[in-house]
Order: C-alpha cells, then sequence, then structure tokens
C-alpha cells in the first residue's frame, strides 16, 4: 500500500506493525542532508514524522555506500568551484577556464532545481588537469585539491547523516539473529528482480532487503524503486513516497 505523509500517524494508529521500524532509500537521506535537493523539504519532513511518532528508521552498508558515492559526486564539482574562488586568475589559464565553465553548468543546474553531479570520466579530465598545470604548487594539485576543498567534507557526511536523524544499521548481525528478517536477503533473489523489473542492481539490492525483512514500510523519493517494490509487495508492507 502506498502511503502519503499525512496519513502516516493515522495509519500507524489503525496497524502498531510500523512502530516496528522502516528502510529509508539512499535518494530520501541524501535529500534530506542536501538543500538543494528536489526532495529536501518533503524529506526533512518524512525524518521529522518518523522520529516523533518513533518510528524506528534502518538502513544498511549498501545504502551507506550509495550515499557516500552520491555525495563524492556532488561535493567534489562544488569543491572544484571553491577552488576557482579560492585562487581565480593565479590559475592556469586552461584550469581557470574550466572552472569557470563548470561553475556556471552548476548555476544552470541551480536554477533550473536540479542537483549537479559530475561522472567519473569527467572527474578523471579535472584530475589529469589539475596535475598538469599545477605550477609546481601542491595545493592547485589534485591531491593538493582534495587535501582542502573534498576529503573534510566527504569523510563526514555519514556520521552527520545518521546522527542527525537517528538512523541505524541493519548489519549481519541482525540478519542472522532473525530480529528483523524472515530470511537471509540473497543474491539471487537480488537478482531475480533485477530481472523482473529491469531496476539497476543498487535499487534491487534495497528492494531485497526490504521484502525479506519484518519492517513492513520502505521509504523512498525513486518513482523507480517505488514502482518496482509496489509490483511485488506483500500485503501487509507499505511505501512512503512523495505524490
Amino acid at each position: 500500500m502506498l502511503l502519503k505523509l499525512n496519513t502516516l500517524r493515522q495509519k500507524l494508529a489503525e496497524d502498531s506493525a510500523l512502530a516496528n521500524g522502516c528502510i529509508i532509500d539512499t535518494n530520501v537521506l541524501f535529500a534530506a542532508t542536501f538543500e538543494l535537493d528536489p526532495f529536501n523539504d518533503w524529506a526533512e519532513e518524512v525524518f521529522n514524522e518518523l522520529n516523533s511518532l518513533k518510528i524506528p528508521i534502518f538502513t544498511n552498508i549498501n545504502i551507506r555506500s550509495e550515499f557516500i558515492e552520491l555525495n563524492r559526486r556532488v561535493l567534489i564539482p562544488y569543491g572544484l568551484r571553491d577552488l576557482y574562488e579560492t585562487w581565480g586568475n593565479e590559475l592556469d589559464p586552461k584550469v581557470e577556464h574550466s572552472l569557470k565553465s563548470l561553475k556556471t553548468r552548476m548555476k544552470t543546474a541551480l536554477d533550473e532545481g536540479k542537483v549537479f553531479k559530475i561522472s567519473d570520466a569527467e572527474t578523471k579530465r579535472y584530475r589529469v588537469l589539475l596535475n598538469e598545470h599545477a605550477r609546481a604548487n601542491h595545493l592547485l594539485s589534485w591531491d593538493g585539491f582534495c587535501e582542502v576543498h573534498f576529503r573534510p567534507y566527504i569523510t563526514k557526511v555519514w556520521d552527520k547523516a545518521i546522527s542527525m536523524y537517528n538512523v541505524q544499521s541493519l548489519g549481519t548481525r541482525e540478519i542472522e539473529t532473525k530480529k528483523y528478517f524472515n530470511e537471509n536477503p540473497k543474491w539471487i533473489d537480488m537478482v531475480d528482480i533485477v530481472g523482473r523489473t529491469g531496476i539497476g542492481t543498487s535499487d534491487a539490492m534495497i528492494i531485497n532487503l526490504f521484502l525479506k525483512s519484518k519492517l513492513p514500510l520502505i521509504v523512498t523519493a525513486d518513482a523507480d524503486v517505488r514502482d518496482s517494490v509496489a509490483s511485488m509487495m506483500p500485503k501487509n508492507k507499505f511505501i512512503l513516497a512523495p505524490h
């Protein structure tokens, strides 16, 4: 069953099983911690309501890995923009031109209400560019850039997020003790979800975790995850997603 945020409290009163907890998707946690995300307001309201209702919030190592990767793709361009604004015309002209162009693209994405991310291929191009034109200044090399403009932020994003929203982890111990699981999430079941829905493996892992768990609720802002879960979900489970 698909739930709306404004009906969650009423549904909890009707079905006490919801108090057992929920699994949050990566994109919801990211949206709540990144103010420029289109779903930021909704995600913050979700966490506030879940905590207000004392519904435990769970994640796992796959969600953590995906969350950090998503932040990596976002924080690197923000760091490069900071590098440009810090050093300006002291940069090599090729570097200055490239970073100025990046800043313009970021502004365009912001004006359009989009989260700006870069690909691995583009990250590699910036790494090569900085290292080739650092002018013997370590702070202008790729390692120097990471040291000042990236590492201090990426190393804190996960702990800050789970602390802010009281998120707990489902690990091997929780699976083996069957406290939160009816059966172990198996690789073949994840692959079957991919085959049935065409969804990516990262999302399929989260869906499989939810379906094999005793937890009645999954929270997602991803339409593909929402629709995939809905197509195979037992009647005693629920989806909370934006409408």
